[in-house]
């Protein structure tokens, strides 16, 4: 591979969408607009009735991509779509892209050169990422800048982000993503890539710019119960969990602003120091209470 010029490396890009037609003609746009130019692009809709489908299959007929269109009339979820795309995969190389967020022209080329860097010097890994531009509505945030990310650190906490690069066999290899996780959906397969191959090292060109402000739904939006499913199912995997990492998992459980307190979480979190998540969770639920009359 380290003999190969990087123009002539397949690399396929997969969106998954629902119902985000307006910002999913820009996400295409930023992959069809790459610098390195020898993609596959897969576009996987899990049941969109916004116009979603027909643009995407007005695309596939133009030779544009490949639309893997969901058509039971029920949504299945994002990590069904994205295992649909990688089963399809013609590429060595593999990534993906969330429909409400973009790539910068230079993301793919800079990939595939620290790839090849990387392989010809010999260095253990599973994956690359790189360092996200969040467009807030109090102004841009470069976020996930650590170096380098290995197996230890994950089991503490997603330091990578919500989009890797590698091969499609080390998808596959790992079973792509899992499709009863409600959420934690990339952190749980970055664990095990991480687990299998390891560490997950940083590009640092600040390619992927996710989209904060823009009124539509997102994660942290997901009902309590499904973000705390996620959660317990992810530690489930993680087990025997070290108490520092059931503290650090914890914390970032009660990140999510909907989250109904448990006093055994609430008093682990006192014993493992993190005050600060404590006080946070009491405004919280005062807030709440006040809301309510």
């Amino acid at each position: 591979m380290a003999k190969e010029k990087g123009s002539n490396l397949l690399v396929t890009v997969y969106i998954t969408t629902y119902n985000r037609r307006e910002f999913l003609e820009r996400a295409i746009n930023s992959v069809l607009n790459q610098t390195h130019t020898n993609l596959e692009l897969i576009a996987a809709d899990d049941g969109s009735t916004d116009g979603s489908q027909e643009y995407l299959q007005a695309l596939q007929n133009n030779g544009v991509l490949t639309a893997v269109p969901n058509t039971t009339g029920a949504c299945r979820g994002a990590c069904l779509c994205r295992n649909k795309a990688i089963k399809l995969a013609k590429g060595e190389f593999i990534t993906g892209l969330d429909d409400d967020d973009y790539f910068e022209p230079w993301r793919v080329a800079k990939f595939i050169e620290r790839w090849q860097t990387l392989t010809r010097e010999k260095v253990t890994f599973s994956a690359l990422f790189d360092s996200v531009v969040e467009h807030r509505k109090d102004g841009k945030v470069d976020c996930y800048d650590a170096p380098l990310v290995p197996y230890k650190e994950l089991r503490k906490g997603n330091f990578v982000g919500n989009q890797v690069f590698s091969t499609a066999a080390r998808f596959r290899e790992v079973n792509g993503f899992d499709e009863k996780m409600p959420a934690l959906q990339d952190w749980d397969t970055w664990v095990r890539l991480a687990k299998a191959k390891g560490d997950i090292i940083n590009i640092n060109s600040l390619s992927y710019i996710q989209i904060q402000d823009h009124g539509g739904t997102r994660i942290t939006d997901k009902p309590a119960p499904k973000i705390r499913f996620a959660f317990e199912r992810l530690m489930g995997k993680l087990a025997p969990l070290s108490k520092k990492e059931k503290v650090r998992l914890l914390y970032t459980m009660y990140g999510y602003h909907q989250m109904n307190n448990k006093l055994s979480e609430i008093v682990t979190l006192f014993f493992g120091g993190e005050f600060r998540r404590i006080a946070q969770i009491i405004k919280r639920t005062l807030l709440k209470k006040n809301s309510k009359h």
